[in-house]
């Protein structure tokens, strides 16, 4: 049921994506400098600082899930970025006073990171009613496009938090997080200018029911299934594997790099990513999604084999757009297939599984990465998740209908 006078609901929607993720890419270069530079922790105390902020993903996204599909998104919404908001200005005001210390910002992160626990699912499961609306409002969009635009929208302001962040060594953190509590509040503000998207379910069945039939719906569905395989692997060779141990390792130990070399890196990844989409965009309708998927991973598993020889470092910029290109084409297409195909009632439910795959890979592969790493060295080990990613797509093409995967909704050809 939508209820709204907006004729502008996608704007607004998209606004509120800009607002969480302008936070987000500030927040991945403010949080480990106060916790490495100000605070003057331990690596490994940086390490449980790090899963502090995705622990809670971990934990919650499924229920988070739930509860979206069962409560008003927007009110959902408006009350987790205006958590957000307030914890971010909280940690400014502790910086500015010199009150932080270690375990009042595992604090933050474990709200800040619950936080995104319960605006993920209400956020991804808003689309496909605000489409709903634009497009009988006289603004038609189609669902993948609308996906691709929130894409861009997701990928330009995280760049353009990260690019702030550099303006941190001459403001100091303590500013800088405040203004990363402005960005959760535009997307609060922008929450209000939504319509009312409320649940059409009326069945209130027990949560753990409701819990199991998402993921049911997830894997056994031959189209949501292979989804949700492709964002784990990705979690755990690409983004947990590869990109939080092998690229940090190398700026360090191989390139004599640093901090700003490492944040670089992390900006040009994410411009690829920026680009893909942006080309996407012109191409319009994208009839076999899933088999374009497939040739872009391909893409990130050869750069990953390429990181095994012994470049300049400007080599490995090129390395990491390429990298970038293949990731932006993979999460906009599948989460596009994703909202296409997910049953009716239980988008919520099945954005969130889908999106736990790839934060459940990402720990565990950092975690054994990390050994594998100080055992083999950096170049060698980029082989591993090179391997893997391979080995993994051919079972998807081969085992699995991914291939054969149309744009329409609930459609195999």
């Amino acid at each position: 049921m939508i209820t709204s006078s907006s004729s502008r609901p996608f704007a607004a929607y998209l606004a509120i994506v800009a607002g969480w993720f302008f936070s987000f890419g500030l927040q991945t270069t403010l949080y480990p400098g106060v916790v490495y530079f100000t605070l003057g922790e331990s690596p490994e105390r940086l390490g449980l600082a790090q899963m502090a902020l995705t622990l809670p993903m971990l934990l919650l996204l499924p229920a988070a899930g739930v509860l979206a599909e069962r409560r008003g998104r927007r009110k959902l919404l408006i009350i987790f970025y205006g958590l957000a908001a307030a914890a971010a200005v909280t940690l400014a005001a502790l910086l500015a006073t010199g009150s932080l210390s270690y375990p009042l910002l595992i604090l933050y992160a474990l709200g800040v990171g619950s936080c995104g626990a319960f605006v993920l699912p209400a956020r991804d499961s808003a689309i496909n009613p605000v489409v709903e609306l634009a497009n009988r409002t006289g603004h038609p969009i189609t669902l993948q496009k609308a996906v691709i635009l929130t894409t861009i929208a997701q990928f330009g302001a995280q760049i353009a938090g990260m690019a702030a962040g550099y303006a941190t060594r001459w403001t100091g953190p303590a500013i800088m997080f405040a203004v990363q509590s402005g960005g959760f509040a535009l997307g609060m503000a922008a929450a209000f200018q939504l319509p009312r998207l409320r649940t059409r379910r009326r069945d209130k069945p027990h949560v753990l029911r409701d819990l199991v039939d998402g993921v049911k719906a997830v894997f056994t569905s031959p189209v949501l299934g292979p989804m949700t395989w492709l964002m784990i692997a990705v979690g755990f060779f690409v983004v947990g594997g590869g990109f939080f141990v092998i690229i940090p390792v190398l700026v360090r130990d191989i390139y004599g790099g640093g901090y700003s070399e490492l944040s670089s890196l992390l900006v040009v990844f994410w411009i690829g990513a920026l680009l893909a989409n942006l080309v996407l965009a012109r191409f319009g309708a994208i009839e076999r999604p899933g088999l374009v998927i497939v040739v872009a991973q391909m893409v990130t598993v050869a750069s990953l084999g390429l990181m095994a020889l012994h470049l300049p470092f400007w080599g490995l910029y090129v390395l990491d757009l390429g990298w970038g290109l293949g990731a932006g084409v993979a999460i906009s297409l599948s989460r596009a297939v994703v909202q296409e195909n997910a049953p009716s009632g239980m988008v919520a439910r099945v954005m969130s599984v889908y999106q736990l795959g790839l934060f459940g890979g990402m720990p565990i592969g950092a975690a054994l990465m990390g050994f594998i790493v100080a055992g083999l060295g950096p170049h060698t080990s980029a082989l591993i998740p090179m391997a893997g990613l391979g080995l993994f797509l051919v079972w998807l093409a081969t085992a699995t209908p991914l291939l054969k995967v149309g744009r329409a909704a609930n459609r195999l050809t």
